[in-house]
């Protein structure tokens, strides 16, 4: 009888060598992957901080352009009964208002017997640049702050008068003068700023 020798089958197959390499690779691979995911959510993240900065800085100085371009020489009375200059600037204190005027063009979108003038004031309180408005123009309460933007540092103004002349002060012999521009510079969060706005220019 004659024998068969038994078939011999090749077996294909990973070495210990070769597994430790793939998994090494591999993890090198997850760790890279990782970290350039980590970086774009950081840098998302700084994008999305910058963009809210620099919008909250245009609200802020949209805001400002629409109240010192309607600024109105009109005199106030204050809650005594005397009366205020139309344009003011006070130093010192958290309730100062380095800026107070009286602004028109207020809105009135539900038709309330009013009038369409509206007193303000902007304050700088604990790093917080601050508008106040007044429910009537003479006298009257002042409603909570609307708070534009935060983390202010050193705020600066100068005036420039009817004769061009500027000064750190807003100082006038006529109660119903205004300054003609109002440059502000401020820091914020290590950020130096400087604006430049007009004053009446709505109703020159």
């Amino acid at each position: 009888m004659q024998r068969i020798s038994p078939i011999v089958r090749e077996r294909n197959g990973f070495t210990l060598v070769e597994m430790m390499v793939a998994l090494f690779i591999f993890a090198m691979l997850s760790v890279a992957g990782v970290i350039m995911l980590r970086s774009a959510v950081d840098s998302d993240e700084v994008t999305a901080e910058n963009l809210g900065q620099m919008a909250e800085m245009q609200r802020f100085v949209s805001l400002m352009e629409a109240d010192l371009s309607q600024a109105l020489p009109r005199t106030a009375r204050d809650d005594r009964g005397d009366r205020q200059a139309a344009f003011a600037s006070e130093t010192g204190g958290p309730e100062a208002a380095f800026l107070k005027f009286t602004r028109g063009g207020q809105s009135n979108i539900n038709g309330e017997a009013r009038s369409n003038l509206e007193r303000v004031e902007y304050r700088l309180a604990e790093g917080n640049l601050e508008r106040w408005r007044y429910r009537m123009t003479d006298g009257g309460s002042i409603d909570q702050p609307a708070v534009l933007i935060s983390g202010v540092d050193t705020l600066e103004l100068r005036f420039r008068d009817k004769r061009g002349q500027w000064s750190n002060q807003w100082e006038t012999e006529r109660l119903a003068e205004l300054p003609r521009a109002i440059e502000m510079q401020f820091d914020q969060e290590g950020r130096r700023y400087r604006h430049l706005f007009l004053v009446g220019t709505g109703y020159l």
